[in-house]
């Protein structure tokens, strides 16, 4: 046989077996093969800020995109979380705007309209997906500053979904955000985001 037939009947028998294996495999076991990316379908963002006389508020928005991937060589979940900032609602215009406007400067583009979560390391992972409870760290891009970020985060699966709760401090002056003040009244120097969001399998 020449050369060149000889390779020929490899890449045909590698199709063949390839084609036996997908033949071989039942639908059920196909369905149940674990997604190693999946993409935010709905989310919820809420910034507790408290204030310095006591209480707090809550800034929040549903606008939330990104995806999540299991790198399998490294067993670990990166991936990258965006949120529109100019949809951050606090129930008052007046602070929604001295918020927007003045603190995060979301008019100036790229690098202030968005906080992007990047670089996402929950450690190693022995299945296809992260579950339970563990702690992570990231990078957090805001007012056009990227920093390290670390936190807590809490897996679900939901059939080929999975659902992710997390939680992590932020300080504002790390990101050259001046601490918010209107009449005497302030937001503290730390607040807390909490991201809810259920993520659907790439196909």
């Amino acid at each position: 046989m020449s050369g060149a037939s000889h390779r020929r009947a490899t890449v045909a028998s590698t199709y063949a077996v390839w084609l036996v294996c997908l033949l071989g495999a039942s639908p059920a076991a196909l369905a149940q093969a674990p997604s190693l990316a999946w993409t935010v379908a709905a989310g919820d963002v809420r910034v507790m800020c408290p204030l310095t006389v006591g209480g707090s508020f809550e800034a929040k928005t549903t606008a939330l995109s990104g995806t999540l991937t299991v790198n399998p060589a490294a067993s670990t979940l990166t991936g990258e979380l965006s949120v529109d900032l100019s949809t951050l609602d606090t129930g008052i215009s007046l602070r929604n705007e001295h918020m927007r406007d003045n603190y995060l400067e979301v008019g100036k583009g790229a690098g202030f309209d968005k906080a992007v979560l990047s670089g996402v390391d929950v450690g190693s992972l022995s299945t296809g997906a992260p579950e339970g409870s563990r702690p992570f760290s990231a990078r957090l891009r805001l007012h056009g500053v990227t920093q390290p970020v670390s936190g807590r985060a809490s897996f679900s699966r939901r059939g080929g979904a999975i659902r992710v709760e997390a939680s992590f401090p932020v300080r504002l002056a790390d990101y050259a955000i001046p601490a918010p003040r209107y009449l005497g009244v302030g937001v503290g120097k730390d607040v807390m985001v909490r991201v809810t969001f259920v993520a659907n399998p790439v196909p």
